[in-house]
Parts: C-alpha cells; sequence; structure tokens
C-alpha cells in the first residue's frame, strides 16, 4: 500500500513540475489565444442575436404596413371622386392622372404643331364613341418619348398629306397605358361630329393590345360621363360599323364588343350607326 501512494504521489509531482517548467511566455500565449476565443464565441452570438432581432422588426414593420393600407376605405383610395382637368385649358405645368398611373399628356406635352386648326366646336354632351387604331403596320409605343413621336408623325402627315386641320382623333391610347390629347373634348375629330373618336395607337390587326391600354380608354370614358362630356347613354362603336374598313383591327375590335355601352348599328339586322342623332357621315375630313 506505501509503495502504491508513493508511485502515484511521484506521478503528480512530476506532472506538477512539468507544468511548471513551461516558458512563462507560452503560458500567457495559451492565455490569451483562451480569452481572444471566448471574446469571438461572444461576439458571434451577439451578431447572431442581432441579425435575428433586425428580421423580426422587417418583418413586424411588412406586416404593419400591409394592414394600414388594407385598412385605407375606399374614399381614400378613389382617385376618380377628385375633379381632373385637362383638355384645353388646364395647367400644363401638371400632369393629370386618371387613376391607376394613367396619365394624361397633353397637347404642349408632345409638341403639337402650331400649324394646326381647330374651328369645329364639339356639342356635349357627346352621344356616340369611335374607335380608331391607327393602323398601316404601325409598332406600339410604350413611352412617352416614343409616343410623343408618334402623335407629332401623325399630325404632321393629317396635315400635309391629308389637308386635315389637326391630328383626327380627339383622343390617343398608347399602350403604356397613357392618354394623349388630340383634339380634346371641345373640337370635333375628322371623323363625324357628334361623336368622340378614340384612337388605338398601333395596328391591332397584328397586335395585341395591352391590358393597360384597353383600361386606359375605360377610365377615359368614365371621366368623360363624369363630366358630362359624354351622354350617360352614350353608344360606343368601332369604325368598321360606321364603313368598309379594318380599323380598328380584330383585335381590338374582339374587347370592344364586350363593354357595357357598345351598340351594333352597322352590323347584320341593325340601323345605320348615327341615324337617330343625325349622323349621316362618318368621314367628314375636317
Amino acid at each position: 500500500m506505501k509503495l502504491l501512494l508513493k508511485v502515484n504521489s511521484e506521478k503528480t509531482r512530476r506532472r506538477h513540475n512539468t507544468s511548471s517548467t513551461k516558458p512563462w511566455s507560452e503560458r500567457v500565449t495559451t492565455n490569451r489565444n483562451n480569452q481572444s476565443t471566448t471574446i469571438l464565441q461572444r461576439a458571434t452570438k451577439n451578431s447572431t442575436i442581432f441579425i435575428v432581432l433586425l428580421l423580426i422588426v422587417i418583418i413586424l414593420a411588412g406586416v404593419a404596413i400591409y394592414f394600414i393600407s388594407q385598412s385605407k376605405s375606399p374614399a381614400d383610395q378613389d382617385t376618380g371622386s377628385k375633379e381632373i382637368f385637362f383638355g384645353n385649358n388646364y395647367d400644363n405645368t401638371v400632369i393629370p392622372n386618371l387613376g391607376n398611373g394613367h396619365l394624361v399628356i397633353d397637347r404642349i406635352q408632345w409638341g403639337s404643331s402650331d400649324r394646326s386648326v381647330r374651328k369645329h366646336r364639339l356639342e356635349q354632351p357627346i352621344p356616340y364613341v369611335l374607335i380608331t387604331h391607327i393602323g398601316v403596320q404601325s409598332v406600339p409605343c410604350y413611352n412617352v418619348y416614343k409616343c410623343s413621336i408618334k402623335m407629332r408623325t401623325i399630325q404632321d402627315a393629317a396635315i400635309a398629306e391629308k389637308n386635315l386641320t389637326d391630328i383626327p382623333a380627339n383622343f390617343y391610347v398608347a399602350n403604356d397605358g397613357y392618354i394623349y390629347v388630340g383634339r380634346g373634348w371641345d373640337y370635333t375629330n375628322a371623323y363625324a361630329n357628334k361623336s368622340l373618336a378614340v384612337c388605338f395607337m398601333g395596328d391591332y390587326i397584328r397586335h395585341q393590345p395591352d391590358e393597360k391600354q384597353l383600361e386606359a380608354t375605360q377610365f377615359l370614358l368614365a371621366y368623360g360621363v363624369t363630366n358630362k362630356h359624354i351622354a350617360l347613354d352614350y353608344k360606343l362603336v368601332a369604325q368598321n360599323q360606321t364603313k368598309k374598313t379594318k380599323s380598328p383591327g380584330a383585335n381590338i375590335y374582339k374587347e370592344v364588343i364586350k363593354w357595357p355601352h357598345w351598340y351594333p348599328c352597322g352590323t347584320e339586322n341593325h340601323p345605320k350607326c348615327g341615324e337617330e342623332v343625325g349622323i349621316t357621315n362618318w368621314e367628314m375630313n375636317l
């Protein structure tokens, strides 16, 4: 027994001596490494906690924004109830918005020619709305820059080549969902008096209309009714119902006939368009 205790005591003494014989600098380095590891572990833990908290804050903020936007009343979201001035007398430093991003680009903004002349006043409320398209393999435009160039080109061709007094239609609707003012609300178009001509900017025999474009047209007509430019019971017709033409193109026509005010005049077993209001000619070329 004494021999066993002596052996254990000798082993303990040797381990102590071995530890004691380590250089002082080595022991300091070891302690520093241990401390660095501990600090790094704490920093990593703190960073993880911070990231988790940040994600929680972002999620809560997103949820709050969503519920706030959903809690707005219909009156807050309804831009159509506010009066919008545009046409021939509104402040051109402001671009009106019909709602849902459908801007109205007036004549001065797309660069209307000074040579144009608008003479014949349009009696309101207007009983007919005529839908046309540019046609002639015209490529639709998708931004204000290109659409403004197209508007100037249409106007120049109308005046110089067709001997018209101005651009033919009252309004033009582009694939960007914007409305471009032609002759506006107050002057007759080149087709027929007692009608408002709305032209889709492109060839819609070959191209498909954009959903924004179709919606913008309906917003424009709703605005016209609300502000008594267009009759409450107005009749919506396509140009191919008034004369032999492919305008406004099959891709527009199939959409227009679904709209509430579409009137089947000029089709089989129906009267001529406009005869009940005294329209005898849909090619006035004014």
